[in-house]
């Protein structure tokens, strides 16, 4: 018959395994890569033995290898394109190496390249005469050693971002923390940032990205305006309707004047004219020109209308992407 354990002696234990549980999720958590590196190329030259070849990419691969970095060859590395391809812009560094073999002297070239902006980090060469290929092979390992020390080195060092907007002066929050107003310039540190723009009369602007450490960016952010709430559509018509109304009223008003006005057979003339005649120029004039005026008005809220309704179809558009120029500098 299984014992069973009192409830007093049940809670340490219980604390002891949640505490455990937490330990190993923050092991795991502190284990999960936080760079990727892409082999891209690795080239050789002269006369190899067979099998050498992949015993320098695995001395390359091991070189490379290290907590925070995950290392990718071959087809995941897109290998045989050119450094900075889209096919390798997922990887944050790139790698191209080059191994020139001639009367047992190995020339082992290795080159570290940032993957945004396609731009050498730095350069590694080693040379190992009258050697075997497994010493060949060392030599290529501590190459790829010296290129993941400097890697390392190149990630404590923070990113520097200048953040930009049209129009400037709109307050900017990174991370739920607020930055100040446009133009910024700021370092941060490497990884995923979220970016908050906010500035009265235009549309709060949300951007997320990535920050690559020890490089140089600046992102330049265009801020949509608030669309207007007025009808101008329905205003413009409307003014426009009655802008003809009173110009055909002035126009009936000019052709009316120095008209009799009707009296009776008492008050007519010799000549059988009544001796009053009506006088509307000046109403016709008055009235044409303020149904001119009015039309006009209708015309350029119409006009309002239309770059509105066209603006709105850009806002859209750029919530949806638009509006990010970001340019890259090491």
């Amino acid at each position: 018959m299984p014992r069973m354990i009192p409830a007093r002696r049940r809670g340490p234990q219980i604390a002891f395994l949640s505490f455990l549980s937490v330990m190993v999720a923050a092991t795991a958590a502190a284990a999960e890569p936080i760079a990727r590196i892409a082999i891209v190329r690795l080239d050789f030259e002269g006369g190899l033995v067979e099998g050498s070849r992949e015993l320098f990419q695995q001395r390359l691969v091991e070189g490379l290898k290290a907590v925070q970095f995950e290392v990718v060859a071959g087809s995941g590395a897109a290998a045989g394109t050119p450094p900075g391809t889209p096919q390798n812009m997922a990887a944050e560094y790139q790698v191209v190496g080059k191994v020139a073999a001639s009367n047992k002297t190995y020339d082992i070239t290795l080159e570290l390249i940032n993957g945004r902006t396609a731009r050498s980090i730095g350069t590694n060469r080693e040379r190992c005469e009258i050697c075997g290929v497994e010493e060949a092979g060392e030599k290529m390992g501590l190459a790829a050693s010296a290129l993941r020390a400097r890697l390392e080195a190149l990630m404590k060092t923070p990113a520097r971002f200048i953040i930009r907007s049209r129009p400037p002066g709109a307050v900017a929050v990174l991370d739920g923390q607020a930055l100040g107003r446009t133009p910024i310039d700021r370092e941060i540190v490497g990884g995923p940032h979220k970016l908050t723009l906010t500035s009265d009369g235009y549309s709060p602007m949300e951007r997320t990205f990535t920050a690559v450490s020890s490089v140089d960016e600046v992102l330049d952010l265009d801020l949509v305006r608030v669309p207007s709430r007025f009808p101008y559509r329905t205003a413009g018509w409307i003014a426009i309707a009655t802008g003809a109304a009173l110009v055909a009223a002035g126009l009936w008003a000019v052709a009316i004047d120095g008209d009799e006005i009707a009296c009776p057979a008492s008050e007519r003339d010799i000549l059988d004219h009544c001796p009053k005649v009506r006088s509307t120029r000046l109403l016709g004039a008055l009235l044409a020109g303020t149904g001119a005026v009015s039309a006009t008005l209708g015309g350029v809220w119409l006009y309002f209308g239309a770059v509105s309704s066209r603006g709105s179809t850009r806002n859209a558009d750029t919530r949806s992407g638009a509006g990010l120029f970001l340019r890259v500098t090491f």
